[in-house]
């Protein structure tokens, strides 16, 4: 990909009203305008689900806020539909109702040809619908958007298909090694953040695998972190689309609460073993997780300084009071705002900064959403909160372990302060047990001066314990137990839809021309292998790939539509099913769904 390019001309860089047409149209094919302009695909809110209106009202406002908030809802509108000269902006929103908040096509028809992409993102060929508010579009170059696009699209696919299988491997394996080998524990944990990075070249992986392996552990945790400063400000989509990367779901580039709780056992672990060379291992972490240019994570930044907090106080030996803990804590606050202010000083922009400028009760709504956020997603069905309740057993275990060891308690402070500024508990909690078992496994087996490697299991019962009870709760987890509802309730819209801009808008679509044979369609769905991918009660279908038809309810132009044209993991099927077969199956879902 050549990245030099032109900005969406000077007409994008101003807001969108006096620059552009902006139009809602029907679903299209992305190489439709691939050769009139330049193409992506667009984010239309944030969390699990969104909703037709509050894609549409973050559209016209520019503002995104979770599904599990409510979603985006009414305010002063910052374009206005359909008005402007040209070029024209054609966006595709989600369809009636509620649905999975995938992404969508948008075009810009105006050269040069190539891939949009906007600061939110940093994404070559993903935006956000708030981005077109707010005039960020932009064009790179690429030698083909479409093939590029596509590519795109099946590697955030792929990334939500194995979070969840690699994050608990790693943990696994981890676990495993901090109860026979302690001293090659935090190894593993390096070797999973190496691989992480596959997308920045092999070469570098294979050279911090063997780091991980090969050099002493406050070097290997040192080399890791560096390698992860530099491949976020070199090339971020390397880490924005790895498997323990943001979702793509409203968080887009940067450090995830998932990567930030696994990089807190080379930030305090290597800080540790350095000595005095650690102030600068600390300064790599904070730059690389919280930087703006970097891992953009301002709640990082805390979790990070209460770790390092923590540690001072405990290596020297300083006991606490009431009073010193809160000094400690108003300390580690000053401290943020002040790296937060310098990272504004010098050009960085996130919306950690932005917060700040808007004073302490912009801070406070933040952390207040993010507390919501925590809880919704925790208790909004039985798996998550089985997994998060029992995680955080585990590190209970931990914390009242006897003795108590200054690098258990630097990380234990550090997870404490990420429940509260982060929104994503069950990352924390079930990776910070993990980080935490092999700290306190680590710090046992240096203490009592024991070969790190062999370590007799009898007096493990309390560990084994903790260990069997976290293995179970993953294995519910892996095995799908529960999923997060949605409470998405927009209010009414401020704008109206515009008629559809795009000619011929159906013509790849010949199915919603035809009647379809609901009972045809039952055989059409049983042969074309709908089963193996989707639930769907009326056929006795019971996959678990794809959406499940009995809670999405599409209505037949809908079925119609992804049928013909596919979307994200599923493929099209306009050259394997006749047009009235797909009528067919398409009717047998709309009725027997109630769509």
């Amino acid at each position: 990909m050549t990245r030099p390019l032109a900005v969406l001309a000077v007409a994008l860089a101003a807001a969108a009203p006096a620059a552009a047409a902006v139009r809602v149209v029907e679903p299209y094919p992305l190489d439709r305008y691939a050769d009139a302009g330049a193409i992506g695909l667009a984010v239309p809110g944030a969390g699990p689900t969104v909703t037709r209106q509050s894609a549409l009202n973050t559209l016209l406002t520019g503002e995104v806020e979770s599904s599990l908030l409510g979603g985006a809802r009414g305010g002063t509108p910052l374009i206005e539909l359909g008005v402007g000269p040209p070029p024209d902006i054609l966006v595709v929103l989600p369809p009636p109702g509620r649905s999975e908040n995938a992404r969508y096509p948008i075009a810009v028809t105006l050269r040069p040809r190539g891939l949009l992409t906007s600061s939110s993102t940093r994404i070559d060929g993903l935006v956000s619908l708030a981005d077109v508010a707010h005039g960020r579009l932009e064009v790179v170059a690429v030698k083909d958007p479409v093939a590029t696009l596509e590519r795109l699209e099946q590697r955030i696919e792929r990334n939500d298909r194995i979070r969840l299988p690699l994050t608990v491997l790693a943990g696994a394996l981890a676990y495993v090694a901090a109860l026979l080998a302690p001293g090659l524990a935090p190894r593993v944990v390096l070797l999973a953040l190496a691989a992480n990075l596959w997308l920045a070249g092999w070469w570098l992986v294979a050279l911090l695998a063997a780091a991980a392996i090969v050099l002493p552990l406050g070097a290997a945790c040192t080399t890791v972190l560096v390698a992860y400063l530099l491949v976020l400000g070199l090339d971020p989509e390397a880490v924005a689309l790895s498997p323990f990367g943001p979702s793509q779901a409203g968080r887009f580039y940067g450090v995830s609460n998932l990567l930030e709780t696994m990089l807190l056992l080379p930030a305090i672990l290597g800080a540790a073993l350095l000595g005095r060379l650690g102030v600068a291992l600390a300064g790599v972490a904070l730059v690389a997780v919280a930087g703006s240019r970097f891992g953009a994570d301002g709640g990082g930044l805390l979790v990070l300084l209460a770790g390092y907090g923590t540690l001072l106080v405990r290596t020297h030996g300083v006991r606490l009071g009431v009073r010193g803990v809160g000094a400690l804590a108003a300390a580690a606050v000053l401290s943020a705002l002040l790296l937060v202010g310098l990272d504004a000083a010098v050009g960085g922009s996130s919306h950690v900064t932005r917060a700040v400028g808007d004073g302490p009760g912009a801070v406070l709504g933040d952390v207040a959403d993010r507390l919501e956020l925590s809880a919704r997603r925790t208790f909004g069905a039985i798996g998550p909160a089985f997994a998060v309740i029992a995680s955080f057993v585990v590190l209970v275990v931990v914390a009242t372990w006897k003795p108590r060891r200054p690098l258990t308690d630097a990380v234990l402070a550090a997870l404490l302060v990420s429940l509260v500024v982060n929104d994503t508990p069950g990352d924390v909690v079930g990776f910070g047990a993990v980080v935490a078992f092999v700290i306190r496994r680590f710090e046992d087996g240096s203490a009592r001066g024991a070969p790190a490697h062999l370590v007799r299991l009898p007096a493990m019962r309390r560990p084994l314990a903790a260990l069997s009870l976290l293995l179970a709760v993953l294995a519910l987890v892996a095995a799908g137990c529960g999923g997060e509802e949605v409470t998405a309730t927009p209010e009414t819209v401020v704008g109206s839809l515009p008629e559809p801009t795009t000619t011929g808008a159906t013509e790849d679509l010949p199915a919603l021309e035809l009647e379809g044979d609901a009972a045809a369609g039952e055989k059409v769905f049983a042969s074309a292998g709908c089963a193996a991918c989707h639930t769907l009660a009326a056929a006795n279908a019971t996959g678990t790939v794809g959406p499940d038809l009995d809670q999405a309810k599409p209505s037949f132009e809908l079925s119609v539509e992804r049928i013909t044209l596919g979307r994200g993991g599923m493929p099209p099927f306009e050259d394997q099913l006749e047009p009235q077969q797909i009528a067919d199956v398409s009717q047998f879902i709309a009725s027997s769904t109630g769509g």
